[in-house]
């Protein structure tokens, strides 16, 4: 049998460099599917004018731009990188792992769902 951990918390993520790009998420225990991912996402103040400067740390949604509150303490899940074929999806700002994550392996969500 599988040794998954059925719960994440703090100790479950790791920051890496990403093959995909830049920087990734990498679990640190293998995950089982339907697992409800803590990244710690701390949703930011949205407005509508962000200077140029910090757009590349935050998410766009249609009218209006969500930055992290503390740019000096931004969550782990600011680095997720996109894949067309994720292993975690995004539901009212919590993650769910798609199907069994394996320890080392990067999470991945698709951008467009968002």
């Amino acid at each position: 049998m599988k040794n998954y951990k059925i719960t994440t918390d703090e100790f479950s993520f790791v920051l890496r460099i990403s093959n995909i790009h830049g920087i990734g998420v990498f679990a640190t225990h293998p995950i089982k599917q339907g697992t409800h991912l803590k990244l710690f996402w701390e949703q930011g103040k949205r407005r509508k004018n962000v200077p140029k400067a910090f757009q590349q740390y935050t998410i766009e949604d249609k009218k209006y731009f969500a930055g992290p509150t503390n740019f000096g303490r931004m969550s782990v899940g600011w680095f997720l990188n996109h894949a067309k074929t994720p292993n975690a999806f995004h539901k009212n700002y919590s993650y769910f792992a798609v199907r069994d994550i394996k320890a080392g392996e990067e999470i991945l969500i698709d951008y467009d769902t968002l």
